[in-house]
């Protein structure tokens, strides 16, 4: 590669760290052309992008960036995995695509400033998206809310039912 060449694909690499929200570094050796393939439709699908670089190309990318800690792992064939939106998407690709293929394998990953090992990947796999979080509280929230709306129903119910007694018991009395 000419240097003019290498200059872009460090410059390509530097934009997508600055927007990236997190960072998986993985060895993908092993997979065949057809799980890699669905790996990146996964990808695409989700808004997480997948780059294969030269190790030394990364490093110069990652110079100065809050992601310098992870360039020490950066030996052997190496994917990145760039997080825009969710924490968690990338993540849970890679998880469920390891459970079934053994592959990739991560070597480390990086979010909120911190890098984390591949024993982590499930933890974070296994968590709840924002959009569940938010619903989860939604629904507690609502659920007092439904409780009450419940009882005084029950209320009203019980209320109408006595003034109809009530009519009933004068209409056959008088």
């Amino acid at each position: 590669m000419l240097r003019p060449e290498k200059e872009k694909v460090v410059s390509q690499l530097r934009d997508r760290l600055d927007q990236a929200k997190s960072l998986f570094l993985a060895d993908f050796t092993g997979l065949d052309v057809g799980e890699m393939t669905e790996l990146r439709k996964n990808f695409r699908e989700n808004k997480v992008e997948f780059k294969v670089a030269k190790n030394s190309l990364i490093r110069l990318a990652i110079e100065k960036t809050d992601f310098e800690g992870v360039s020490e792992h950066l030996e052997g064939p190496t994917g990145l995995v760039f997080g825009y939106d969710e924490l968690t998407v990338p993540a849970k690709i890679l998880y469920d695509f390891q459970s079934k293929t053994e592959k990739p394998r991560i070597k480390v990953f990086w979010m909120e400033g911190k890098l984390f090992g591949e024993e982590e990947l499930k933890r974070l796999a296994l968590l709840p998206s924002r959009e569940d979080l938010f619903g989860q509280i939604l629904a507690s929230l609502n659920s007092p809310m439904t409780n009450l709306v419940g009882i005084l129903q029950g209320v009203l119910r019980n209320f109408i039912g006595l003034i109809d007694a009530l009519r009933e018991s004068k209409s056959k009395a008088g």
